[in-house]
């Protein structure tokens, strides 16, 4: 039997991108395949779910939110589950799916783009994240597979965030064939400060990928963190 392991379900606002503050209900899953140093969810506990008692809980909730997000950790780790639970919900709810991730497990997204509205894909710049394997090749595939559908991409950037890997995320964009929302999100503390890039460093980011890509370029923090909600 397909299952997933799943640490928390609630309902709350978004908190990041062109969605924020959108109603919402979240499921978050546990486990991830990368290691941001930057990372704020690392959930320590969960359970384990059929589709079938996934989806109990899903109704436990009245239908008055916006989208269903699945988020984590990597919810495409689970892409058997996924599968088959996004086919059931299907049959009960009419609300979009908002799938968070990575952006690394194109085949995966393959998969399930089909059932999915929305893909919220976070680049993995290796100067944000301090992590030394090759990301590119991966964004790459998984961004011309996301574009079927609405496409948000993201990145952190931190005070370690460098030109290179800018440059690098903008020929990937460049190379699609759709114009996405792009936000370049600044790591922010709980009391809505800035707690790593300066403005001067997102500026220059984001005026430099408007000149390269010809797409509008948003800087947008964390809002959930100052508001304290999930």
């Amino acid at each position: 039997m397909k299952t997933a392991k799943v640490s928390e379900i609630f309902l709350s606002h978004q908190g990041e991108g062109p969605y924020a503050s959108s109603r919402q209900l979240f499921i978050r899953f546990y486990g991830c395949d990368r290691t941001c140093i930057f990372c704020d969810t690392m959930p320590e506990n969960y359970k384990t779910f059929t589709k079938d008692s996934l989806m109990g809980n899903v109704l436990d909730f009245d239908d008055d939110y916006n989208e269903l997000v699945l988020t984590g950790g990597e919810p495409l780790l689970f892409v058997d589950f996924l599968e088959d639970f996004l086919k059931l919900f299907r049959d009960y709810r009419k609300n979009r799916v908002y799938l968070e991730t990575n952006g690394t497990s194109h085949d995966a997204l393959d998969r399930v783009i089909d059932m999915v509205d929305i893909v919220s894909m976070d680049f993995k710049l290796p100067s944000s994240t301090e992590a030394l394997d090759d990301v590119w090749p991966a964004h790459e595939k998984f961004a011309r597979i996301a574009e079927k559908k609405e496409l948000i991409i993201k990145a952190v950037i931190t005070g370690n965030t460098i030109i290179d890997d800018i440059k690098r995320m903008g020929a990937v964009l460049k190379g699609l064939k759709s114009a996405p929302d792009i936000v370049l999100q600044p790591v922010t503390s709980a009391s809505g400060g800035v707690k790593e890039a300066d403005e001067e460093i997102m500026l220059y980011f984001k005026r430099y990928l408007e000149k390269e890509t010809q797409m509008d370029v948003m800087i947008l923090g964390q809002i959930h963190k100052c508001l304290g909600i999930k």
